[in-house]
């Protein structure tokens, strides 16, 4: 592990941490924030990984050659990752916000990715607008377009949508990677031309119904959109590493529960299309399979 130094105290920015990834033969290393960061940066320094589960799956699903999207992109764990998987043959465009995180996340694609990634430093949703980012302290990965009364700063950012971003045929993702905070509502509101158009990507996506609520869109609503375009929904969970089929009836119990609006909890999701061969790429995974 080592240290950049990078501030006016000469205090090191940043730390170097060697990534730990049994699903890639070649090895990297990747710079994290040295400051408080309670969960991404905090867990790779300690550990090498981040959500070694999640990374196992989002493994299996990325194919060479596909195009990838990683939104809310933090410092670029998951960029790095599919630039190597999906390799000289494919294309990962990685999108964060806040400009901090950006840095990062440039600087990691330059030492770790292939060549392969374009970066953008702004949001997704579900219009073309300027809004508002609340930044978190001390979770530089809960940074968030919802102003929810909590006392945060905030930036101005660029929000774009998927339909304007990928309007070219040739390079729609074949699989989205989205952790930002509640707008998944958003950004799948800001598709409707390209999901017309029988877009169906394999998806892993945050689903957290405080961050949802706050930003306009229904918890159960989502659920229902991915279910009428035939997605078979998974939960991926670190505790419990298997994946556990999602039903409307299971979702809504726990809607009740550990994940309601008031308990602020969430679960990630693997969205794959029932007709998708991708499936077969997890079957091991599935729960009860």
């Amino acid at each position: 592990m080592s240290a950049t130094p990078d501030d006016s105290r000469g205090e090191a920015k940043f730390v170097e941490v060697a990534a730990k990834v049994p699903y890639i033969p070649d090895s990297f290393s990747m710079q994290v924030h040295r400051r408080l960061d309670r969960y991404i940066s905090q867990d790779l320094m300690r550990n090498g990984i981040w959500e070694p589960f999640e990374t196992k799956v989002f493994c299996r699903i990325c194919k060479a050659g596909d195009c990838v999207a990683d939104l809310g992109a933090n410092i670029g764990w998951y960029s790095v990752i599919a630039s190597r998987m999906v390799g000289v043959g494919g294309k990962v465009f990685s999108f964060e916000p806040d400009k901090d995180n950006f840095e990062l996340l440039t600087h990691n694609l330059a030492t770790s990715a292939i060549g392969n990634v374009e970066a953008h430093n702004l949001a997704v949703g579900a219009h073309e607008t300027i809004a508002k980012l609340f930044l978190s302290d001390d979770n530089l990965g809960d940074h968030r377009l919802f102003d929810d009364g909590i006392a945060r700063q905030s930036i101005s950012v660029e929000v774009a949508t998927l339909d304007a971003l990928f309007a070219n045929p040739t390079q729609r993702p074949a699989l989205v990677k989205s952790d930002t905070q509640g707008s998944e509502g958003k950004i799948l509101r800001g598709a409707r031309r390209l999901l017309s158009e029988n877009w169906r990507p394999a998806m892993i996506l945050e689903f957290w119904p405080y961050g949802l609520t706050n930003s306009g869109s229904d918890p159960m609503e989502l659920y229902s959109q991915l279910a009428a375009l035939k997605y078979r929904m998974f939960e991926v969970s670190e505790e419990h590493p298997k994946l556990v089929s999602v039903t409307e009836e299971r979702l809504r119990a726990r809607l009740g529960s550990d994940i309601s609006p008031q308990s602020m909890g969430h679960v990630n999701l693997l969205c794959i299309h029932e007709e998708s061969p991708r499936l077969t790429l997890v079957e091991d995974l599935i729960e009860g399979a």
